[in-house]
Protein backbone atom coordinates (compact mmCIF):
# COMPACT_ATOMS: atom_id res chain seq x y z
CA UNK A 1 0.00 0.00 0.00
CA UNK A 2 1.43 3.33 -1.11
CA UNK A 3 0.53 6.05 1.41
CA UNK A 4 0.41 9.82 1.01
CA UNK A 5 0.23 11.86 4.21
CA UNK A 6 -1.21 15.33 4.66
CA UNK A 7 -0.22 16.96 7.93
CA UNK A 8 3.19 16.64 9.57
CA UNK A 9 2.09 17.46 13.11
CA UNK A 10 2.32 15.11 16.07
CA UNK A 11 -0.18 12.55 14.75
CA UNK A 12 1.24 12.65 11.23
CA UNK A 13 4.76 12.03 12.50
CA UNK A 14 3.51 9.00 14.42
CA UNK A 15 1.92 7.63 11.24
CA UNK A 16 5.29 7.87 9.50
CA UNK A 17 7.05 6.33 12.48
CA UNK A 18 4.71 3.32 12.53
CA UNK A 19 5.03 2.82 8.79
CA UNK A 20 8.82 2.86 9.00
CA UNK A 21 8.73 0.38 11.90
CA UNK A 22 6.34 -1.98 10.12
CA UNK A 23 7.43 -5.05 8.23
CA UNK A 24 4.43 -5.05 5.92
CA UNK A 25 3.95 -3.74 2.41
CA UNK A 26 3.19 -0.16 3.47
CA UNK A 27 5.29 2.68 2.08
CA UNK A 28 5.18 6.47 2.49
CA UNK A 29 5.52 7.85 -1.04
CA UNK A 30 4.68 11.55 -0.58
CA UNK A 31 3.64 14.17 1.95
CA UNK A 32 1.47 17.24 1.52
CA UNK A 33 1.92 20.52 3.42
CA UNK A 34 -0.08 23.74 3.44
CA UNK A 35 0.36 26.26 0.66
CA UNK A 36 3.20 28.64 1.44
CA UNK A 37 5.00 26.22 3.76
CA UNK A 38 8.79 26.15 3.56
CA UNK A 39 8.57 22.33 3.60
CA UNK A 40 7.19 22.22 0.05
CA UNK A 41 9.73 21.01 -2.51
CA UNK A 42 11.88 19.25 0.07
CA UNK A 43 12.31 15.56 0.82
CA UNK A 44 11.00 14.16 4.09
CA UNK A 45 14.54 13.21 5.12
CA UNK A 46 15.43 16.92 5.16
CA UNK A 47 12.58 17.71 7.56
CA UNK A 48 12.32 14.83 10.04
CA UNK A 49 15.23 13.02 11.69
CA UNK A 50 14.24 9.46 10.71
CA UNK A 51 17.13 7.05 10.43
CA UNK A 52 15.46 5.20 7.56
CA UNK A 53 16.46 6.55 4.17
CA UNK A 54 13.22 7.08 2.28
CA UNK A 55 12.43 8.94 -0.89
CA UNK A 56 9.33 10.87 0.15
CA UNK A 57 8.92 14.26 -1.54
CA UNK A 58 6.79 17.00 0.00
CA UNK A 59 4.23 18.86 -2.11
CA UNK A 60 1.99 21.80 -1.26
CA UNK A 61 -1.78 21.36 -1.33
CA UNK A 62 -1.99 23.24 -4.63
CA UNK A 63 0.60 20.88 -6.17
CA UNK A 64 -0.99 17.67 -4.87
CA UNK A 65 -2.15 16.67 -8.37
CA UNK A 66 1.47 16.74 -9.57
CA UNK A 67 2.46 14.50 -6.67
CA UNK A 68 -0.39 12.06 -7.33
CA UNK A 69 0.66 11.72 -10.96
CA UNK A 70 4.33 11.16 -10.10
CA UNK A 71 4.04 9.08 -6.91
CA UNK A 72 0.75 7.17 -7.54
CA UNK A 73 -0.37 6.74 -3.90
CA UNK A 74 -3.21 4.36 -3.10
CA UNK A 75 -4.45 6.18 0.00
CA UNK A 76 -4.13 9.65 1.52
CA UNK A 77 -4.12 9.83 5.33
CA UNK A 78 -5.22 13.33 6.28
CA UNK A 79 -4.33 14.85 9.66
CA UNK A 80 -4.33 18.45 8.42
CA UNK A 81 -7.24 20.90 8.50
CA UNK A 82 -10.76 21.05 7.14
CA UNK A 83 -9.66 23.67 4.60
CA UNK A 84 -6.89 21.45 3.23
CA UNK A 85 -9.20 18.42 3.19
CA UNK A 86 -11.85 20.20 1.12
CA UNK A 87 -9.19 21.42 -1.32
CA UNK A 88 -7.78 17.89 -1.69
CA UNK A 89 -11.14 16.10 -1.97
CA UNK A 90 -11.76 16.74 -5.70
CA UNK A 91 -8.10 16.06 -6.51
CA UNK A 92 -8.16 12.70 -4.71
CA UNK A 93 -11.44 11.82 -6.43
CA UNK A 94 -9.99 12.69 -9.84
CA UNK A 95 -6.92 10.48 -9.38
CA UNK A 96 -8.57 7.62 -7.47
CA UNK A 97 -6.60 8.24 -4.27
CA UNK A 98 -8.73 6.96 -1.39
CA UNK A 99 -8.94 9.18 1.69
CA UNK A 100 -8.77 8.56 5.42
CA UNK A 101 -9.99 11.86 6.84
CA UNK A 102 -8.92 12.32 10.47
CA UNK A 103 -9.52 16.07 10.59
CA UNK A 104 -12.47 17.76 12.30
CA UNK A 105 -14.43 21.03 12.35
CA UNK A 106 -16.27 20.46 9.08
CA UNK A 107 -19.56 22.22 8.45
CA UNK A 108 -22.63 20.09 7.75
CA UNK A 109 -22.44 21.17 4.11
CA UNK A 110 -18.80 20.08 3.87
CA UNK A 111 -19.60 16.67 5.35
CA UNK A 112 -22.43 16.26 2.84
CA UNK A 113 -19.98 17.14 0.03
CA UNK A 114 -17.46 14.53 1.24
CA UNK A 115 -20.19 11.90 1.44
CA UNK A 116 -21.63 12.79 -1.99
CA UNK A 117 -18.22 12.77 -3.65
CA UNK A 118 -17.29 9.39 -2.15
CA UNK A 119 -20.61 7.78 -3.02
CA UNK A 120 -20.93 9.15 -6.54
CA UNK A 121 -17.34 9.04 -7.86
CA UNK A 122 -16.20 5.87 -9.57
CA UNK A 123 -12.90 4.42 -8.31
CA UNK A 124 -12.89 6.57 -5.17
CA UNK A 125 -13.77 6.08 -1.52
CA UNK A 126 -13.32 7.83 1.81
CA UNK A 127 -13.33 6.97 5.50
CA UNK A 128 -14.38 9.87 7.70
CA UNK A 129 -12.55 9.12 10.94
CA UNK A 130 -12.37 12.02 13.41
CA UNK A 131 -12.58 9.30 16.08
CA UNK A 132 -9.80 7.16 14.64
CA UNK A 133 -8.46 5.18 17.62
CA UNK A 134 -9.53 1.51 17.75
CA UNK A 135 -10.32 1.66 21.47
CA UNK A 136 -12.76 4.56 21.30
CA UNK A 137 -14.62 2.83 18.48
CA UNK A 138 -14.98 -0.31 20.57
CA UNK A 139 -16.26 2.01 23.29
CA UNK A 140 -18.99 3.18 20.89
CA UNK A 141 -19.99 -0.41 20.16
CA UNK A 142 -20.28 -1.03 23.90
CA UNK A 143 -22.13 2.26 24.47
CA UNK A 144 -24.76 1.29 21.91
CA UNK A 145 -25.23 -2.07 23.58
CA UNK A 146 -25.55 -0.51 27.05
CA UNK A 147 -28.19 1.89 25.76
CA UNK A 148 -30.12 -1.03 24.28
CA UNK A 149 -29.98 -2.97 27.56
CA UNK A 150 -30.55 -0.04 29.95
CA UNK A 151 -32.68 2.50 28.06
CA UNK A 152 -34.29 3.81 31.25
CA UNK A 153 -30.97 5.03 32.70
CA UNK A 154 -29.71 8.61 32.43
CA UNK A 155 -26.65 9.12 30.21
CA UNK A 156 -23.89 11.73 30.03
CA UNK A 157 -20.56 12.12 28.24
CA UNK A 158 -17.48 13.78 29.75
CA UNK A 159 -14.48 14.58 27.57
CA UNK A 160 -11.08 15.84 28.76
CA UNK A 161 -8.45 17.39 26.49
CA UNK A 162 -5.39 19.62 26.73
CA UNK A 163 -5.88 23.25 27.64
CA UNK A 164 -5.24 24.49 24.09
CA UNK A 165 -8.19 22.64 22.55
CA UNK A 166 -11.09 25.03 22.16
CA UNK A 167 -13.77 23.05 20.33
CA UNK A 168 -16.02 20.38 21.73
CA UNK A 169 -14.57 16.96 20.88
CA UNK A 170 -15.94 15.45 17.67
CA UNK A 171 -15.53 12.05 19.30
CA UNK A 172 -17.73 13.08 22.24
CA UNK A 173 -20.38 14.25 19.77
CA UNK A 174 -20.13 10.91 17.98
CA UNK A 175 -20.55 8.90 21.21
CA UNK A 176 -23.50 11.07 22.19
CA UNK A 177 -24.99 10.53 18.74
CA UNK A 178 -24.70 6.76 19.09
CA UNK A 179 -26.57 6.92 22.41
CA UNK A 180 -29.18 9.37 21.10
CA UNK A 181 -29.95 7.06 18.17
CA UNK A 182 -30.85 4.30 20.63
CA UNK A 183 -32.48 6.40 23.36
CA UNK A 184 -34.38 8.93 21.21
CA UNK A 185 -33.44 11.75 23.57
CA UNK A 186 -30.51 14.20 23.90
CA UNK A 187 -27.36 13.25 25.81
CA UNK A 188 -25.42 15.99 27.62
CA UNK A 189 -21.67 16.46 27.01
CA UNK A 190 -19.32 17.94 29.63
CA UNK A 191 -15.99 19.34 28.38
CA UNK A 192 -12.91 19.73 30.59
CA UNK A 193 -9.76 21.54 29.41
CA UNK A 194 -6.71 21.08 31.60
CA UNK A 195 -2.99 20.41 31.33
CA UNK A 196 -1.74 18.08 28.62
CA UNK A 197 -4.52 15.52 28.26
CA UNK A 198 -4.20 13.76 24.88
CA UNK A 199 -7.84 12.70 25.12
CA UNK A 200 -10.18 11.07 27.64
CA UNK A 201 -13.80 10.16 26.90
CA UNK A 202 -16.16 8.85 29.56
CA UNK A 203 -19.69 7.54 29.14
CA UNK A 204 -21.78 7.24 32.29
CA UNK A 205 -25.12 5.48 32.59
CA UNK A 206 -26.87 6.25 35.89
CA UNK A 207 -29.83 4.41 37.36
CA UNK A 208 -31.64 5.02 40.63
CA UNK A 209 -29.30 2.79 42.63
CA UNK A 210 -26.12 2.38 40.54
CA UNK A 211 -23.98 3.71 37.73
CA UNK A 212 -22.02 2.15 34.91
CA UNK A 213 -19.02 4.01 33.44
CA UNK A 214 -16.94 3.24 30.37
CA UNK A 215 -13.73 5.25 29.96
CA UNK A 216 -11.33 5.50 27.03
CA UNK A 217 -8.04 7.35 27.35
CA UNK A 218 -5.48 8.05 24.63
CA UNK A 219 -2.07 8.47 26.25
CA UNK A 220 -0.05 8.29 23.03
CA UNK A 221 -0.73 9.65 19.57
CA UNK A 222 0.41 6.28 18.25
CA UNK A 223 -3.18 5.19 18.97
CA UNK A 224 -4.39 7.69 16.34
CA UNK A 225 -1.70 6.61 13.89
CA UNK A 226 -2.50 2.92 14.37
CA UNK A 227 -6.19 3.54 13.75
CA UNK A 228 -5.44 5.59 10.64
CA UNK A 229 -3.36 2.77 9.14
CA UNK A 230 -6.13 0.24 9.90
CA UNK A 231 -8.58 2.55 8.12
CA UNK A 232 -6.19 2.97 5.17
CA UNK A 233 -5.97 -0.80 4.71
CA UNK A 234 -9.77 -0.99 4.88
CA UNK A 235 -10.52 1.67 2.25
CA UNK A 236 -7.91 0.51 -0.25
CA UNK A 237 -9.76 -0.47 -3.43
CA UNK A 238 -13.21 0.38 -2.04
CA UNK A 239 -15.75 2.83 -3.39
CA UNK A 240 -18.16 4.83 -1.23
CA UNK A 241 -18.35 6.66 2.07
CA UNK A 242 -17.52 4.92 5.35
CA UNK A 243 -16.87 5.85 8.96
CA UNK A 244 -14.58 4.31 11.56
CA UNK A 245 -17.36 2.09 12.89
CA UNK A 246 -17.48 0.35 9.47
CA UNK A 247 -13.71 -0.13 9.67
CA UNK A 248 -13.77 -1.55 13.19
CA UNK A 249 -16.66 -3.96 12.59
CA UNK A 250 -14.70 -5.56 9.74
CA UNK A 251 -11.44 -5.47 11.71
CA UNK A 252 -13.00 -7.16 14.75
CA UNK A 253 -14.81 -9.76 12.66
CA UNK A 254 -11.55 -10.73 11.00
CA UNK A 255 -9.98 -11.15 14.42
CA UNK A 256 -13.01 -13.13 15.60
CA UNK A 257 -13.54 -10.65 18.45
CA UNK A 258 -16.92 -9.09 17.58
CA UNK A 259 -19.59 -9.67 20.24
Amino acid sequence: MRVALCGLGRAGKQVLSLILQSEGNVYPVMCICRNGSEKAGKNLMEILPFRNKIDCPVYSVSDAAVGFQKQAPDVLIDFSSSEATMALLPVCARYGVRMVICTTNFSDEELRRIQKTANETENFGAVYAPNVTPGVNVMMILARRVAQLLPEYDYAITERHHNKKADLSATAKKIAGVLEDELNRPVHINAIRAGGYVGVHEMTAVGEYEQLTIVHESFSRKAFANGALIAAAYIQGKQGYYDMQDVMYQYLRKKGNLL
